[in-house]
Order: C-alpha cells, then sequence, then structure tokens
C-alpha cells in the first residue's frame, strides 16, 4: 500500500508545513509513502528522491500573496498548485492531500483509482467563515471569505472520500453542514516531547502569562487584553509571541501600553518562552487543534482557552476552559491560577502527562494505519 501526499505550502516550513512534515514522516516510516507533492520543502529525513516541488515561482507568488490582503493572490497560488500537482500524480493507493489545494488533483486521484483523502485542519470552511466574519464585525471591521475559495473548499469536501480532521471541535462543525461521520477520520495532531519540556526549578520571578501564535482577531488576543487590562496587575507579565495582523493594530493599540505588557514579534523557537511562564493563555475564537497547546501542554504549563480551539484539554484537569469573547471570564480564570500555586502545580503536570499521550510518533502511526486500512475500501 501506498499513499501519495500534497500541500501546496512549504514541506516542513513551518505552520501546516510542520503538521504535513509529520504526516508524511509517519507515512515514510512505516513504509507506505510513495511521493510527497509539495510547493517547496526543507532538508528533513525524508529522503528528497520522495519529494518533487514547485520550487521557486511557488515561493514567490505565496510571498507576494502575503501582502495581498484580498486574498486573490492565495487563490491563485493554490490554483497553479493543484494544475501542476494533478500532472504529477503517480499510481497509489491512497491520495491525501490539504485542503484548498486539490480540488483538481482529487478527481484525477479518483479516475486514476485512488481513495482520495482531503485534509482540512480547520473547523468545516462555512463554520469558519461564520466566525471570522461576526468576529471582524464585533470590532468595526468588514471582512468576508473570498467567494471563490469558500466555493472551492466545498467543492473539495464534497468531492473526496474521506475528510482528515484534528478535534472534536471540527467534527462538530462538519457534522452539524452534514457531512457524514462517515467520512471524517480525526486523528489528534502531536507534540515533540524531547523538544518542549518542562522548566528546571527557577529563582522567584513575576507571574507571567503567554501567548504564542498570530497576534489576531482569529486568536481572540483583544479579549485577553480587556481581561489583563480588568485585572491592573502592577506585579506580572503578559507576553504576547507572534507576528501582529495588520487587521488588529487599531483595536490593540489602547491596550499596548497596560502595565508589563511584551509583543516581541515572531519568535522561532519558544521553548524558553513556555519555560519562562507560569499560564498558557489562548483564547481563540477558531481553530483546527492548536499546536501551541500541545507544546505548551508539554512544557508543564495549566492553558486556559477555549472550546473552539480544538485542544486535548480537560477542563479542571490540565487547564480551563472559557467561552469565546469572554474577557471577564478570562479574568477569572488568570485570576484563580495566579492566586493558587498548588493548582498550578497540578494542572502543570497533569499538561506534561496529557501531552505524553500526543507525540508525533502516535500520529503518524496513526495516520499510517488509517491509510492502510482505506486503501481497498473503494
Amino acid at each position: 500500500m501506498t499513499v501519495l501526499y500534497s500541500i501546496g505550502s512549504a514541506f516542513a516550513g513551518g505552520g501546516i508545513g510542520t503538521t504535513a512534515y509529520y504526516n508524511a514522516r509517519g507515512l515514510y516510516r512505516y513504509g507506505t509513502l510513495r511521493r510527497v507533492l509539495c510547493g517547496s520543502y526543507r532538508f528533513t529525513d525524508i529522503p528528497s528522491s520522495l519529494i518533487k516541488a514547485v520550487g521557486l515561482p511557488d515561493r514567490v507568488l505565496r510571498k507576494l500573496a502575503t501582502y495581498d490582503a484580498s486574498g486573490r493572490l492565495w487563490h491563485l497560488q493554490s490554483l497553479l498548485f493543484d494544475s501542476w500537482a494533478s500532472q504529477h500524480l503517480e499510481p497509489a493507493e491512497v491520495f491525501l492531500c490539504w485542503g484548498n489545494y486539490g480540488l483538481r488533483s482529487l478527481r484525477q486521484a479518483r479516475a486514476m483509482g485512488m481513495t482520495t483523502v482531503l485534509q482540512r485542519a480547520s473547523a468545516h470552511p462555512s463554520v469558519q467563515a461564520q466566525l471570522l466574519k461576526d468576529e471582524y464585525a464585533r470590532w468595526g471591521i468588514h471582512w468576508s471569505a473570498p467567494r471563490a475559495t469558500l466555493a472551492r473548499a466545498l467543492a473539495e469536501i464534497a468531492e473526496a472520500d474521506y475528510i482528515l480532521i484534528p478535534s472534536d471541535f471540527v467534527q462538530e462543525t462538519f457534522v452539524a453542514k452534514r457531512v457524514s461521520n462517515n467520512r471524517l477520520i480525526q486523528i489528534p495532531f502531536g507534540v515533540d516531547l524531547h523538544r518542549f519540556r518542562p522548566a528546571a526549578p527557577q529563582p522567584p520571578r513575576p507571574f507571567r502569562v503567554l501567548f504564542v501564535g498570530q497576534v489576531s482577531l482569529r486568536k481572540g488576543v483583544p479579549y485577553l487584553l480587556q481581561a489583563w487590562q480588568q485585572l491592573g496587575w502592577q506585579d506580572a507579565e503578559l507576553e504576547l509571541a507572534g507576528k501582529i495582523d495588520r487587521e488588529v493594530h487599531e483595536v490593540i493599540r489602547p491596550y499596548i501600553g497596560l502595565t508589563n505588557v511584551r509583543l516581541p514579534g515572531h519568535v522561532a523557537n519558544p521553548l524558553s518562552l513556555y519555560q519562562d511562564a507560569d499560564v498558557f493563555a489562548f483564547p481563540t475564537i477558531e481553530e483546527g487543534s492548536a499546536l501551541v497547546i500541545y507544546e505548551a501542554l508539554a512544557s508543564g504549563l495549566p492553558v486556559i482557552t477555549t472550546p473552539n480551539a480544538g485542544s486535548v484539554v480537560c477542563d479542571g484537569v490540565e487547564g480551563l476552559l472559557v467561552p469565546i469573547r469572554d474577557s471577564q471570564a478570562l479574568a477569572s480564570a488568570l485570576e484563580r491560577l495566579r492566586a493558587n500555586e498548588r493548582l498550578r502545580r497540578e494542572m502543570g503536570q497533569a499538561a506534561r502527562q496529557r501531552a505524553e499521550e500526543y507525540t508525533w510518533e502516535k500520529h503518524g502511526l496513526a495516520l499510517a494505519e488509517r491509510c492502510e486500512s482505506l486503501a481497498h475500501r473503494r
């Protein structure tokens, strides 16, 4: 049994590229990876002979797309990659491709007799679009998903035999949109337990709350800043590590001057940030299953997040769950954890134990075994 894997992004290049690498690594170690088709790639333990990439043209287009707020260039890039990938399909039992990058390829793979699997790392695209539209509107900003991109995403879902998803939250959104449970394959993401680990005992320092991710409306950052303002702590620190979205600049401007709020920008290796924090806060509006939460858990941090994070956090065990868009609930959760060092310690220990259930090795093995079981179902 072999799997042909396709992603129109930078394979092993961060973000979804990181997830794609661990997907493919599991298939490779299981002996079932036929080929990776991608926009570009970084060298890894997967032999370059098994990777075929568009290369420089794709990298240039993706770079330009980051400056295009309309999303048209991203749509064009996905179309061009899909066209390229469809011309480089090879015989295999299973074709697995990432959402937004595979409509034409999915149809071609089906015509070649492959079982097709579409990977969606976020909520159902219609649910995602509505959540984001509502969130932007709350802050007086117009936003709508590009119609062509949304239509393409929905067509891919209809076309694929199966949809690979990472969490209960994502599954609920697909079922709500009348996608059969029988077509959904849920495999949680994972974490590198050797890289992310609890810190050694440290000298006394101020209480520190950490957020890692894009500083954006989607991630719920304004509500975290509102909660911080409500608490009015003078002897604590809030660190927001991540690139700041252009749309959120004006929204968060009134909060930037709050006591001990730090915005270091994107941090390539956040290990020391996790190890220097007491609590991880991630009040996201919509997520598939945020990798940063797995990293925080592995680092032994209690996590405050929302049900929409698609996380593996159990409320009251490894952390606390709060409703989306609720700064008061966030403030109360932060206050509770700061006031109770014993609770933080117990949740931190439980967090590490929880993370040990979700390694990338287990993820890769589960994916390979599931692909093998699907190989001859068509």
